[in-house]
């Protein structure tokens, strides 16, 4: 039995870390301190989209819930302002509005979004797919140019005691911002974000998110 259920993690593993970017029209960027950047093309958009992938010595339910604490995202989210929740949607969605201070003589952005976690069998992994909504309960406020996530998609795929993060967007902050001066600065998204991401999991006050082990565990 011990070494049926190694061989199965082995397996686990070995589909997880093979994950061919490259076919998914994704171009290899840079590696640093363990986490890969990539970016891709996309049609009818001038703004590349980004993604990153590292490994955590976290389980997948820490970081679920990390990505849901609202009160901790300005320690570790870089130029985060505020954040709450719009909505909760049983059995596992929700609706979140984020707002980010951008430097003078830029405004600030915001952004209203839906959050839909998943899970992927395959790999036993969460998915967790991003997209902007409209949504009257929040709306949009002067002197602050609403952005928009086209797409974003998180895929959390454990291994033990630690865990794989795939993270890849395409988010436009709309405004006047060039499109050459969005890409040029969010190439730094992945290495950035996940980065704050692996150190923020390692303070003492992050629990396992109740929605994972009740109903997507």
């Amino acid at each position: 039995l011990l070494l049926a259920t190694a061989m199965v993690y082995s397996f686990r593993s070995s589909i997880a870390q093979a994950r061919d970017w490259a076919a998914d029209g994704w171009e290899y960027v840079s590696e640093r301190e363990g986490i890969k950047v990539f970016r891709k093309n996309y049609a009818k958009s001038d703004v590349k989209g980004v993604a990153g992938e590292t490994v955590v010595n976290a389980t997948v339910g820490k970081i679920l819930w990390i990505l849901v604490d609202n009160p901790h995202k300005p320690d570790w989210i870089n130029r985060f302002k505020e954040a709450y929740t719009v909505e909760d949607i049983p059995p596992s969605s929700n609706i979140q509005y984020s707002q980010f201070n951008l430097p003078f003589p830029a405004s600030n952005r915001d952004f209203v979004f839906r959050n839909d976690f998943s899970v992927d069998e395959k790999t036993h992994s969460v998915v967790i797919d991003v997209k902007s909504v409209v949504d009257k309960r929040a709306p949009e406020r002067d002197g602050i140019v609403r952005g928009e996530i086209v797409r974003g998609r998180y895929f959390l795929i454990p291994q033990g005691d630690k865990t794989i993060i795939q993270a890849e967007y395409l988010a436009d902050p709309k405004g006047l911002i060039p499109s050459w001066l969005i890409n040029f600065f969010q190439k730094e998204w992945p290495y950035k974000t996940l980065d704050a991401m692996r150190n923020q999991l390692n303070q003492p006050y992050v629990q396992e998110w109740d929605v994972y082990t009740k109903i997507l565990k």
